[in-house]
């Protein structure tokens, strides 16, 4: 979460002190729209460094307002449903190893899947239009592998097929001489490669989060100021004159 107070924003907490009631309430004012404007630059620097990113990505940050008692206002990531869009948003920020998704840990408990691997998306694997693998397909995928319920049965002999009758038929390979080791679906005469088993998956810095908002909230900051003190300062003392 990124915090910006007036203080540290070419106004001293004194300097406002000297305006008063209107001074708290201007800053608090130029604070909070300073925010969200940072929050709108944000959203365009998500739409230029992602490829096709879902309405709930564009929707992942949040402005915590200010207030005349707490000149200082947040820019930080929603929370959906528990889980913080930092989760998946942050090593695109700081960049780093990711961790395992739920549904790879579901296929090493299996024993589908080696402790130290991760299972990546290959060309073929069905994607929607964002580019993302739907949550339906993996379900079906993980209940076809016997990997959706029960974490106690130890899969070692590769490839397996799904003994259950479903429209889709997934086999696991691993070891083989021409393919490489993953999820396949069965066609009537060949596998078509859906998640491919890799060692490691890093991500490169791509969201450049801070330094955006940092770039941003200083320059907007002494503009709403001022007119937040022409609209509700002057603005009020013409009005009454």
């Amino acid at each position: 979460m990124l915090t910006f107070d007036a203080s540290s924003l070419d106004i001293t907490a004194r300097a406002i002190e000297r305006m008063g009631k209107q001074g708290r309430f201007v800053a608090a004012y130029a604070l909070t729209k300073s925010m969200q404007d940072a929050r709108e630059a944000e959203i365009g620097t998500m739409r230029s460094v992602f490829d096709r990113p879902t309405r709930y990505t564009l929707n992942a940050l949040k402005v915590t307002p200010a207030t005349k008692q707490n000149l200082s206002a947040q820019l930080g990531f929603k929370e959906f449903g528990g889980t913080p869009a930092w989760k998946y948003l942050g090593p695109q920020v700081v960049g780093g190893d990711r961790r395992h998704k739920s549904f790879e840990m579901l296929l090493i408990r299996k024993g589908i899947m080696l402790a130290g691997e991760f299972a990546v998306p290959s060309k073929r694997c069905p994607k929607d239009g964002y580019g993302n693998v739907s949550g339906g397909f993996i379900t079906r995928m993980l209940s076809a592998l016997g990997a959706q319920s029960d974490r106690y049965q130890n899969t070692k002999n590769f490839p397996k097929r799904s003994n259950r009758k479903r429209n889709l038929d997934f086999i696991v390979i691993r070891d083989h001489k021409r393919a490489p080791n993953g999820i396949y679906l069965q066609k009537e005469k060949w596998a078509v490669p859906i998640f491919l088993f890799v060692k490691g998956v890093s991500y490169k810095k791509r969201f450049p989060y801070y330094d955006e908002a940092r770039r941003i909230v200083p320059r907007s900051f002494r503009t709403h100021f001022r007119a937040g003190w022409q609209r509700f300062v002057e603005g009020e003392m013409r009005r009454a004159a």
